[in-house]
């Protein structure tokens, strides 16, 4: 979501003064009331994210560097494995948590099945429709069968929904 950007023409001073007049038709009255427009300017702007100093990679980069060496992808994927039983140890199994426990990034789940990591993340939200060979591929990618699949993806549309409802 993007913040609102302030303006100086967001709003000009009201312009024109029409006479409203409240009475049955055919009766002459006096003007009881005034009604003032005012003309509001709204103009698209673009708010662009700051950009990272030179000197700082972004994010995706420096844990694809860390994937490189042996001992900082064991801590990452140590680290995931801890992710996944703290924060998401209630939610049974998921596609997140099978993946988590494994100590794969979204980004390896999705060269696995050969697709992409956005694709991962709408998989895990329960929010994407599977074909039934990209399920296929999830259970060979995470060691299940199609049952098994079958119960996290409902346990994900489940959480997905609560998440909805309680907005």
């Amino acid at each position: 979501m993007r913040p609102p950007t302030p303006s100086a023409s967001a709003s000009s001073a009201p312009t024109k003064t029409f006479e409203k007049v409240i009475s049955p038709p055919g009766t002459a009255t006096e003007t009881t009331s005034f009604t003032h427009c005012q003309i509001f300017t709204f103009e698209n702007y673009a708010v662009l994210p700051p950009k990272a100093h030179a000197k700082h990679p972004p994010i995706g980069d420096l844990v694809g560097q860390w994937e490189q060496n042996d001992k900082r992808r064991a801590a990452l994927e140590e680290a995931r494995r801890w992710v996944a039983e703290t924060f998401h140890g209630e939610e049974g199994d998921t596609v997140r948590t099978l993946r988590l426990r494994k100590g794969w990034s979204q980004a390896r789940l999705a060269k696995e099945l050969g697709t992409s990591q956005p694709h991962i993340a709408r998989i895990e939200r329960g929010t994407e429709n599977l074909a039934i060979e990209t399920c296929r591929k999830l259970c060979i990618a995470l060691e299940i069968d199609m049952n098994a699949l079958d119960q996290a993806l409902r346990r994900q549309e489940a959480i997905a929904r609560g998440k909805v409802q309680s907005k």
